[in-house]
């Protein structure tokens, strides 16, 4: 077996645990049973068709009804911002399986803890998950101050950046100024008018 063929089975395997621990995913994607899916993730494509249980199943399609293509703007969020970041994808396909496809992944809820259980037991996976939770938190607080500070020392310390101030004083000296010059325009329009 390829393994190329082994990463689909696990990304429908994978996509297909997520919508069977979600409420109501897989009953909303029954109305679209038949109907295919093209997720490209640029380094590999997978194009499913909704089975009659509204799960995924692979699928050779030559044109899908949909197209997801996640963005450098979801991969970067999705770590931190997890079922949020997907409106940063770019979609496109029939309408009524988009507004579907994205109520359901919105919906979309990984029960870390009920997957770690079988393996480790209740407690501890109870523990590895709030371990793990705190861990993205603080790391994404980490970045977002990292990016605060980053920011704040390009304006202020180094003056390679504009502070929002000074941009509004610039934009509003540039719209006076500008002002100023059609009204003199104007003045000479009259003069040379005048003595002709």
């Amino acid at each position: 077996m390829s393994l190329g063929l082994i990463t689909a089975a696990l990304f429908e395997r994978s996509l297909n645990h997520l919508l069977l621990q979600s409420p109501g995913a897989t009953e909303a994607l029954r109305r679209h049973a038949g109907r295919s899916v093209r997720f490209d993730l640029t380094l590999a494509q997978y194009d499913c068709r909704i089975a009659d249980d509204g799960c995924f199943s692979e699928a050779a399609v030559g044109t899908p009804d949909a197209v997801i293509r996640p963005t450098p703007a979801l991969v970067a969020r999705l770590p931190f911002f997890g079922r949020e970041a997907w409106r940063f994808a770019e979609y496109s396909g029939d309408p009524a399986l988009l507004a579907t496809l994205d109520r359901v992944f919105k919906q979309l809820n990984w029960d870390v803890e009920a997957d770690l259980a079988p393996l480790v037991g209740d407690i501890a996976a109870h523990r590895l998950h709030a371990f793990g939770r705190d861990a993205l938190a603080d790391l994404a607080h980490t970045f977002s101050a990292l990016g605060h500070n980053a920011s704040e020392y390009m304006v202020e310390e180094a003056e390679l950046m504009a502070r929002g101030v000074d941009v509004a004083r610039f934009n509003h000296g540039v719209d006076q100024l500008a002002d100023d010059a059609a009204r003199l325009d104007a003045r000479l329009r009259l003069l040379e008018a005048g003595h002709a």
